[in-house]
């Protein structure tokens, strides 16, 4: 086994590792660590094969690890092997190396960091001579970059604005490259970049700009990917107790649960995530079949009809939109009583076919109300409590008319106007466009609805020994056919 024999005065390595040798010899500078940009590429060296591991953003955490420039600006080589050559074999089969061994080892090193160097520099050198986005290219509102960033237009990167901050929320800014013709990317986050590294999907972007919500960590990682084709897998299988029981933490007491509508308007979905929904897995319910819910987006009029049928609206939810009535009405209702003091918690978002050419007269409504007030049998809802409020706001619930990206002709040829479009995102009517910048060209999820809001939170802070009732209501409005549905994602825990 080679080991660093030590360090010199300069704090440099001496070369006994792959990284000083491939250093020496393609005088690669070393860099100390009061000189080290506190934004650049690290590329994380160790003492396997292959030995170069996904890169760091920042420079590590331990200064003394050696590091070396790749080009002075911004790509950098941090040097974690502290000179061992390890042994590919697993420990049960003996780690002891003989001198030859370690010796092919290194130079099997030597050979993989010389030519990651080569190909590095060579692409460095590519984007440096072909037009590049400039720093007079960037946008007027564009933070600064680092000296010597240069990004070309081949380029796609992403750019944090802020965050993770308050409330666990990043803002985040896609730059495409400049013959992108489709904005659509999945985003994943992990926490850390420690092998194995597991990336979760957060969302499917539409556009340029992304607000990322109820991230678990202060801090992690984003990376961008090509959006993934998968189905939903939708079942009414479950019973009102069941669907119930997934929106709930394990150790609160579910009871007097009930179930209005028709049967085929609730059940369990899942494989979101595969066709674009920041939801993978929960419960949905809807103002029609939950089967109309299955993408591709090729109508602009799915519905199925069930008032006709003795299934009617709901009047707390005529309430919410003025007193008319509303139709088709899914209602899940259940009690919940907790030994201890927790927030209640739903994540969900709310999707319509109604988007965007019914605006106005078809306002479908939604409704998640926590509530202790009853007066006799019934339990006393309204605005007042109803959780599920448009971000920002303290008596909007949302429904088709309150969050929406306007309509550039709707059916009788008016432009609308979008209403808190930052909570919407587009899914490409058939037939009717939204107001630019909302519209899409293309349909982005695989899923039926026209358009849907972002991932929405509702919360409620529930006392210990206190009984609550939850109300879970989505209705047609102003008719009974083009329909909608709201998506609640199943209780986890953040990891």
């Amino acid at each position: 086994m080679l080991v660093a024999s030590g360090y010199t005065s300069a704090g440099q390595q001496q070369p006994d590792s792959a990284v000083a040798i491939v250093a020496d010899a393609l005088e690669l500078p070393f860099v100390p660590a009061d000189q080290r940009p506190v934004f650049g590429t690290y590329w994380e060296v160790r003492s396997s094969l292959p030995c170069v591991t996904a890169p760091l953003p920042f420079p590590p955490f331990d200064q003394s690890l050696p590091v070396y420039a790749i080009d002075s600006d911004h790509l950098f080589l941090v040097d974690e092997t502290a000179g061992q050559v390890l042994s590919p074999l697993p420990p049960e089969y003996g780690s002891a190396l003989s001198a030859a061994d370690a010796a092919a080892i290194l130079q099997t090193q030597v050979a993989e960091l010389q030519d990651f160097v080569a190909q590095t520099q060579a692409r460095q050198l590519t984007a440096q001579s072909s037009p590049s986005r400039s720093m007079a290219m960037l946008e007027e509102d564009d933070p600064p970059m680092e000296e010597g960033y240069i990004f070309g237009p081949s380029d796609l990167w992403l750019q944090i604005v802020s965050g993770p901050v308050t409330n666990a929320t990043a803002d985040l800014v896609i730059h495409p490259p400049w013959n992108d013709t489709n904005l659509t990317h999945d985003l994943y986050y992990t926490e850390s970049l420690e092998s194995p590294v597991v990336w979760q999907f957060m969302m499917r972007c539409a556009y340029t700009n992304a607000v990322v919500t109820d991230l678990c960590a202060a801090q992690g990682f984003f990376r961008l990917g090509p959006t993934t084709n998968g189905n939903l897998t939708l079942s009414t299988n479950a019973t009102a107790q069941e669907l119930a029981q997934q929106l709930v933490p394990p150790w609160v007491t579910v009871t007097n649960v009930s179930y209005t509508g028709a049967i085929e308007a609730r059940g369990t979905f899942s494989g979101g995530n595969g066709c674009g929904l920041p939801l993978e897995s929960g419960v949905i319910l809807a103002t029609g079949d939950i089967a109309n819910a299955l993408g591709p987006n090729n109508q602009h009029n799915a519905w199925t009809k069930f008032y006709t049928n003795n299934y009617n609206g709901d009047i707390d939810l005529d309430n919410l939109t003025g007193g008319d009535p509303t139709y088709d009405a899914a209602v899940l209702e259940f009690d919940i009583i907790s030994t201890n003091a927790f927030t209640l918690g739903f994540q969900y978002i709310f999707a319509s076919e109604e988007y965007p050419e019914w605006i106005g007269p078809f306002n479908d409504p939604m409704a998640v109300f926590v509530s202790t007030n009853v007066a006799g049998t019934n339990w006393i809802n309204s605005i007042t409590n109803d959780i599920a409020l448009v971000p920002g706001t303290t008596n909007l619930a949302v429904s088709v008319n309150s969050i929406n990206g306007g309509c550039v002709a709707d059916v009788h040829g008016s432009y609308t106007f979008p209403f808190n479009p930052h909570c919407y995102v587009d899914n490409a009517d058939p037939d009717f466009v939204a107001v630019p910048p909302y519209q899409v060209s293309a349909p982005v999820f695989n899923v039926q609805y026209d358009g849907m809001t972002v991932l929405l939170s509702a919360q409620a802070q529930i006392s210990a020994g206190i009984t609550n009732h939850v109300k879970i209501a989505i209705a047609d409005y102003g008719d009974a056919i083009y329909d909608s549905a709201v998506f609640i994602k199943a209780w986890t825990p953040c990891p």
